[in-house]
């Protein structure tokens, strides 16, 4: 099993605004996630330096400079190295998605996680089938299930 290792950060805007006094918590989920048995297939390392995946919670107007993204979107590069959350979305979810708040987190990173391994958008495959996780269910997913997994 291939290992990605990562760092996780809170931007201090971020930290800030929502007077995250304690992000092990949030870097708790986010390798819970990661590591899912129904996740990507890898071992997931978090670390504190020399990482090949850069996860950093941030404010809509930093992914907005970063990515352009004007829906308050989260973001990551494409077979790249940074990954950035949306901070208003992992505090709030996103209706249109169908999932509750720990649901929507875990949805989020894998997605995020899915392009940085080189993962494109897909679309709803058909009526009551699980949204892949590849699909972009904050914006909403149609005729699919809600869906976690990656398989």
């Amino acid at each position: 099993m291939k290992t990605i290792r990562y760092r996780f950060v809170v931007d201090s805007d971020v930290q800030k605004l929502y007077n995250i006094t304690d992000p092990e918590n949030i870097a708790f989920l986010i390798a819970t996630y990661l590591n899912s048995p129904r996740g990507w297939g890898y071992f997931f390392e978090p670390v504190t330096k020399n990482e090949d995946v850069l996860i950093r919670l941030s404010s809509p107007k930093t992914i907005k400079n970063k990515c352009g993204l004007p829906q308050n979107l989260s973001c990551a590069e494409m077979n790249g190295k940074n990954m950035y959350l949306n901070a208003d979305r992992w505090f709030h979810g996103a209706p249109k998605s169908n999932q509750n708040l720990d649901g929507y987190r875990q949805y989020v990173v894998l997605h995020e996680m899915g392009h940085i391994l080189g993962h494109e958008h897909k679309k709803c495959p058909c009526k009551g089938c699980p949204a892949p996780i590849m699909m972009q269910q904050t914006l909403g997913i149609g005729e699919c299930k809600p869906n976690t997994h990656v398989r």
